[in-house]
């Protein structure tokens, strides 16, 4: 009893107080980092985190996936402010006001970025149908450039961008930028809104809290929308990633259309005209719902009649991510493969010019050792060659006097009358007549 006591305590005590003021600016660690900024990346990184495991799923390459996701963020933050400067802040265009650079600044001061044309300052005011808008277009660019699947395309982006416009609402929660009209205490609901303090000078609360309380209980609205979006981002993601009983390609899209342009535009009128002007009775978001649950509603009703589920490449995400690891390890080991034999093929050449460097220096010595033998070798060679140049020569003049001697004896031998048969017995019979002809032939044979 005493738990239920206090339980119930708890509760009244909760109804009758709002939710306590806080705001979260800057961190400063030498430069200042805004919490609004530090959501806003953590949501954008979330969401391409979830944007890239549906892609994967449905087998889109990963070309197509880090195309998409930078035409959606240059897109719709590129929309996002400049359509806040149509809608909410058309008359700061010509505003003059000259903001002083900082110390460290040597460039002229008009080119300070706080003092460029206010369109240029993209972080200058942002608005959320701006940045839907903004990114519908640069999908649709993108979309139609490489001619990819329309409905499954919307699907992965959707999947993407739920999820970080809710964390992005968080941003807005922490820093309060987002206050709403003020709140009945009486109300069952007041415990939801925030107690303001009134230094804030909330003009358009005053009228209502007149007087000197200390603080103003009025809505948050990014963190009424961020509650809302909670339920939403469940049923949308889980629709998305269902492996059984798959939804026609486009759908999710269209329905989180149907879920939150209504709210949005019922929201709307809680916010102030003085933050939030009104053309012809409704803010700008208004109108953007109206035209956005119109075309949700026909989509929706189109996609259901001839839509087709996309086909994915596992029965599940999850499974579909290890099969993906695998091909990764896979191709990190091919790659580190062919890494290690081009470096051993690297080293074979390596090698073999140095092979091919240490036959060509021992050719060379081999050319050197030849050419300081030469001079040698030539210098016997022309010896040899003079030595029997003379050697030759002697022999020449022998055989001239060889021929001398036989022309004498020829020219003897026809001066002296053929013998007769007398004679030749005569001479046959003095001794030494004949043998002094083979004489004379044996001392010609010896002189030869």
């Amino acid at each position: 009893m005493y738990a239920l006591a206090l339980s119930m305590s708890a509760a009244v005590a909760a109804a009758t107080t709002g939710l306590p003021y806080f705001h979260l600016g800057s961190f400063d660690v030498g430069v200042p980092i805004q919490a609004f900024g530090i959501l806003v990346a953590a949501g954008v990184l979330i969401g391409a985190a979830l944007l890239r495991r549906y892609a994967e799923w449905h087998g889109v390459s990963d070309d197509h996936i880090r195309g998409l996701i930078t035409w959606l963020l240059i897109s719709g933050f590129l929309g996002a402010h400049e359509f806040d400067v149509i809608a909410y802040q058309w008359d700061r265009l010509g505003d003059a006001t000259v903001v002083p650079p900082a110390g460290w600044w040597f460039l002229p001061e008009s080119v300070w970025p706080s003092n460029w044309p206010l369109v240029l300052r993209i972080w200058d005011g942002i608005s959320s149908y701006g940045g839907f808008i903004g990114g519908a277009l640069g999908f649709a660019i993108y979309v139609w450039w490489k001619r990819l699947p329309v409905r499954l395309f919307a699907d992965v982006a959707l999947v993407g961008l739920l999820p970080a416009f809710s964390i992005g609402r968080l941003g807005c929660t922490v820093v309060s930028d987002h206050i709403g009209a003020a709140v009945d205490l009486d109300r069952w609901y007041a415990f939801l809104a925030m107690d303001y303090p009134r230094k804030l000078n909330l003009a358009h609360l005053a009228e209502t809290y007149p007087g000197t309380s200390e603080f103003i209980r009025a809505w948050n609205l990014g963190f009424v929308e961020f509650l809302y979006l909670v339920p939403v981002n469940l049923v949308v993601l889980w629709l998305a990633f269902r492996p059984t009983r798959r939804m026609p390609a486009g759908f999710v899209t269209a329905l989180t259309g149907v879920l939150y342009a209504p709210v949005r535009f019922f929201l709307d009128y809680l916010r102030p005209e003085d933050t939030d002007p009104r053309y012809g009775t409704l803010t700008f978001a208004q109108w953007s719902s109206i035209v956005a649950f119109a075309i949700a509603i026909y989509a929706a009703r189109r996609i259901l009649a001839t839509g087709q589920a996309a086909e994915i490449v596992a029965p599940t995400a999850r499974e579909a991510q290890a099969r993906l690891r695998i091909i990764l390890k896979e191709d990190e080991d091919d790659q580190k493969k062919q890494e290690a034999d081009k470096k051993a093929a690297a080293e074979r050449k390596k090698a073999e010019i140095a092979e091919a460097r240490v036959v060509r220096d021992r050719e060379d010595a081999e050319l050197a050792a030849r050419a300081a033998q030469a001079p040698k070798a030539s210098v016997a060679v022309d010896s040899a060659a003079a030595a029997a140049k003379d050697g030759g020569g002697g022999g020449d003049e022998g055989e001239e006097d060889d021929e001398d001697e036989d022309a004498e004896d020829a020219a003897a031998d026809k001066a002296e009358p053929p013998p007769t048969t007398a004679g030749k017995k005569a001479a046959a019979s003095k001794p030494g007549g004949s043998r002094s002809s083979a004489a004379k032939k044996k001392s010609k044979s010896r002189k030869r």
